[in-house]
């Protein structure tokens, strides 16, 4: 039997945070949850959780920075950030720090579960890729031609060239691979929700996909050859447009 899920959810409004704990712990998750951000990001500091459920407003330590601290020790733990209706500045703010996904208050159980259970289920993916490819898995891709060569390593989450050097979020690093490995054709919405997410169901209401892929556009500004990368494919989605290849298989992707 596969363990419960362990979830630590952070958040200072009672009322939410108790609901959330009986949802979670109701549906068989082992739930821990705390009322500010310094307890929260010393609870992630200690411990290990299959998901985290981040309110952006806290006392003590505010979300986004426990966010940023806990990126910053490499740790790439599924976050859910809880946002305020509305607060697009703020959802804008925690994909960039590192957030995979955010529901905006008040939400619904049933998508707060679905979301939940998207990222953890892609989670479990990842790592069960990550075993049995080994060290046969591709992790760096050389892209563009000779002018414009740069190199995106997947494992480190950035894209560097000889002048210079662009960081990427994991859900950022996972968008490009994807794109990359699926460079035929036009990959949809839908399907980004469903492979790259988790989510049993692609129709999910969410902006989560334009949210991410506007973000990472904007880093591909700096990149040699870069805004060209993802093209908009009117009605079927994102395709990649570049040249890219395995550095160490040249010609896999022409």
């Amino acid at each position: 039997m596969q363990r419960a899920p362990r979830v630590l959810i952070v958040e200072d409004e009672a009322p939410i945070r108790d609901g959330l704990v009986d949802l979670f712990s109701g549906q068989g998750f082992t739930v821990e949850s705390v009322a500010d951000g310094r307890e929260g990001l010393a609870r992630l500091t200690c411990n290990q959780y299959d998901l985290v459920l981040l309110d952006i407003m806290l006392p003590g330590l505010d979300g986004l920075s426990v966010l940023r601290r806990f990126r910053a020790r490499g740790d790439l733990s599924p976050v859910l950030m809880l946002t305020a209706k509305g607060a697009e500045s703020d959802i804008v703010a925690g994909i960039e720090a590192g957030a995979d996904d955010y529901v905006t208050k008040p939400f619904g159980i049933r998508e707060l579960l679905a979301r939940a259970r998207g990222l953890l289920r892609r989670q479990r993916a990842h790592a069960q890729q990550r075993q049995q490819a080994g060290a046969h898995r591709t992790t760096r891709f050389v892209i563009g031609g000779d002018a414009s060569q740069v190199t995106l390593d997947a494992d480190r989450l950035h894209i560097e060239w000889p002048a210079g050097r662009v960081t990427l979020t994991p859900r950022e690093g996972a968008i490009l691979t994807y794109l990359i490995g699926h460079h035929h054709r036009p990959v949809s919405r839908g399907e980004l929700l469903t492979d790259v997410w988790g989510y049993r169901d692609g129709s999910i209401r969410t902006r989560t996909v334009d949210m991410h892929m506007a973000q990472l556009r904007g880093k591909l500004k700096a990149v040699p050859g870069g805004p060209k990368w993802i093209a908009t494919v009117r009605g079927r989605g994102y395709r990649f447009d570049a040249k890219a290849e395995p550095e160490a298989n040249a010609g896999v992707y022409r």
